[in-house]
């Protein structure tokens, strides 16, 4: 059985998640009681239904269902609104690299290189000195929005912001940047 969390995060329980039978099914490995991981599948074209025990020994039902083409559930209350389509697919590969450096250098050469993979509403690389990136790029961008601030608490204006669109461009900064907050594009329910 699978373990949903409230408010999503579901890799809190499951890892290693792909689309098969031609992305009718979501399969991932889940923790289990008698190995560390085993697989698991959900079938994404029809309403599920799936008891979980709680350690009580009481059983709770819980749905996910097909809202217009989005995969929600309703375990903390009925859906009352579904989210617009998205125009970005779902990527076959979640990573995304920013190439930063601390010199305005246009790009030619990086300090550094930070893999993102989650989203988040602020990520900041505490290296323990006082820096901030100058300019940067990103690479294999298939549907994020990633936003630099010139804070390391992402409440400054934005200063630059990394798109599919703009992948394999150098942008400069015109004040440093030191955290990113990192969002999906494509429908992440």
């Amino acid at each position: 059985m699978v373990q949903w969390a409230l408010d999503g995060a579901y890799w809190r329980s499951c890892k290693d998640c792909s689309l098969t039978d031609s992305g009718s099914t979501l399969q991932c490995s889940r923790k289990g009681s008698v190995s560390p991981y085993s697989t698991t599948t959900l079938n994404l074209g029809m309403a599920l239904k799936h008891v979980s025990s709680h350690p009580t020994g009481s059983f709770a039902e819980e749905r996910i269902a097909n809202y217009d083409g989005h995969l929600l559930s309703n375990l903390t209350g009925a859906v009352t609104s579904v989210p617009a389509d998205s125009s970005y697919p779902i990527p076959s590969d979640f990573k995304v690299e920013l190439e930063v450096s601390t010199l305005n250098n246009s790009c030619t050469m990086y300090a550094g290189t930070i893999t993102l993979n989650n989203p988040t509403s602020c990520f900041y690389l505490n290296l323990r000195v006082e820096y901030s990136w100058a300019c940067g790029n990103s690479v294999n961008n298939q549907g994020w929005e990633i936003v630099g601030y010139s804070d390391e608490d992402c409440t400054s204006d934005p200063v630059a912001t990394f798109m599919r669109d703009n992948q394999g461009t150098c942008l400069t900064f015109s004040t440093g940047v030191k955290g990113f907050s990192v969002t999906p594009l494509w429908n992440a329910d």
